[in-house]
């Protein structure tokens, strides 16, 4: 049995968000559409922009600027998804509503894992584990599409500890 104080940061939740838009599927296809969005509907303009028959010299301008917001969207998707999220976090803050608890204690039994908060309680099942994943900053333990345990690595007390708990959890999720 495990048993863990757990103490989510912002900073945690962030890396959460993060790890999730580059590792799951719904992410990955979140963070490509929004890749190809822009140059698609760019090329959509300038297609119009053709068929109105513009002068020459306009056509020229817009094609030059909607390919350079094209390629900045490109580069700096993923930044800008990240930053949206970070916004929406601190909106959720100033509401006094956050998407996680900060403090819990995660238990880790022979049947499930609970996770005990000042807000509320809960039981899953290790066969209810969707995921798990490995971040740079977490264990995210997925019990949905959407939703994981966030478990920072500063909860364990060494790299070995660390280690044996993710083959516990893997031998009773038998997934990973």
């Amino acid at each position: 049995m495990y048993q863990f104080t757990n103490s989510v940061t912002e900073e945690d939740y962030l890396a959460f968000n993060e790890y999730h838009l580059l590792h799951s599927a719904q992410g990955k296809k979140a963070l490509m559409t929004f890749r190809f969005l822009t140059p698609a509907l760019s090329l959509l303009a300038i297609v119009i922009f053709w068929v109105a028959n513009v002068g020459q010299e306009l056509l020229i301008a817009e094609i030059i600027a909607l390919s350079l917001v094209s390629i900045i969207m490109a580069f700096y998707s993923k930044k800008m998804l990240l930053k949206t999220i970070k916004n929406n976090l601190k909106r959720l803050k100033k509401d006094g509503k956050l998407p996680f608890s900060k403090e819990t204690t995660i238990t880790f039994d022979e049947e499930r894992i609970h996770e005990k908060s000042i807000e509320a309680e809960s039981s899953i099942l290790y066969t209810s584990i969707e995921k798990i994943g490995e971040g740079n900053q977490a264990i995210y333990i997925y019990f949905s599409a959407l939703q994981a345990f966030i478990l920072p690595y500063r909860s364990f007390e060494s790299d070995e500890q660390k280690n044996e708990f993710l083959s516990f959890l893997n031998t009773k999720c038998q997934k990973g």
